[in-house]
């Protein structure tokens, strides 16, 4: 059977180079991350401390695998807290802020989409002014503020911090809930449904794919960061701020731990988790992702 010239693949100059750059930049993270794993299983004595007769052995294979050796010294090594307390904290601090954040914004922007008056038109402006305009200089007031509240240095505190619907989310979800044929609603409120019914049983589960896909991005986001937890809850480090205060040398019982066999050893353990996440949840993140933003 021929194939008619509609359906075969052209291929542009510009086709080819784009897949030849991807190429190499799956290629280089690919092999960034097994430099990464490679690195954090070498000791540092005898690989990067002189070995006596082979030297340095900075890029070659691990002359014993120490990876478990390595992160069961982190683990104790640090003074104000084990790897396991601190990932606890991390979980704590990421799914409690995404889904806080996810959630509020959710139904805000379910709200204005749903019910057009003035109130609604004022918080869709907000929104946008808000991503317009740079807010800078609130940091310290913001601090001043949670210390007021009860919400300085609390896992909680962040989580109703972070309960916010401004951003860009509030939009994607704004467009979403605009699209919905009316006739869903409509339909459900001849049937004796109310307008709490009509939200939690027909407009949120039509856009749980897009709730699940935006979730996970936010929680990429606050799984990463280790600013707002140095800031906001000196009391509870996460595995991020661990890494940045041992890539400095801080908050460290065993001077060597700062060197780089062990911070790689720290950088696997932030990393695989987001990885791990991301292949379980990759056909359903990326069928929700087109060009320009998120569908439902």
């Amino acid at each position: 059977m021929t194939m008619s010239k509609s359906n075969k693949t052209k291929f542009s100059p510009l086709t080819i180079t784009l897949f030849v750059l991807l190429t190499i930049y799956v290629l280089f993270m690919l092999l960034l991350l097994l430099w990464v794993f490679l690195t954090a299983s070498k000791a540092y004595y005898g690989d990067y401390f002189d070995h006596p007769e082979l030297g340095k052995n900075i890029v070659g294979f691990p002359l014993k695998f120490m990876l478990f050796a390595n992160i069961k010294e982190i683990n104790t090594g640090f003074a104000d807290g084990t790897l396991i307390s601190m990932a606890g904290n991390t979980i704590l601090y990421s799914v409690g802020c995404a889904l806080f954040k996810v959630v509020v914004t959710c139904v805000v922007a379910y709200l204005c989409a749903r019910y057009n008056n003035w109130f609604s038109r004022l918080v869709y402006t907000i929104v946008v002014v808000t991503m317009i305009i740079p807010i800078v200089g609130s940091q310290a007031a913001e601090i001043q503020m949670a210390k007021e509240l009860l919400l300085y240095d609390q896992i909680w505190g962040m989580w109703l911090m972070r309960s916010n619907f401004l951003g860009m989310y509030f939009l994607v979800f704004y467009s979403v809930f605009k699209s919905m044929p009316n006739g869903y609603y409509e339909a459900a409120k001849i049937d004796g449904a109310n307008d709490w019914k009509i939200m939690c049983n027909i407009a949120l589960p039509l856009v749980k794919f897009t709730f699940l896909s935006i979730f996970l991005i936010i929680f990429i986001e606050y799984w990463n960061d280790y600013l707002i937890p140095n800031l906001y809850l000196p009391s509870y480090k996460t595995l991020s701020l661990a890494l940045y205060q041992q890539s400095r040398g801080q908050e460290l019982k065993v001077r060597r731990l700062q060197y780089v066999p062990y911070v790689m050893a720290t950088v696997l353990l932030v990393t695989i988790p987001v990885i791990v996440v991301f292949c379980i949840f990759s056909e359903r993140l990326m069928g929700n992702l087109s060009v320009g933003g998120l569908k439902g």
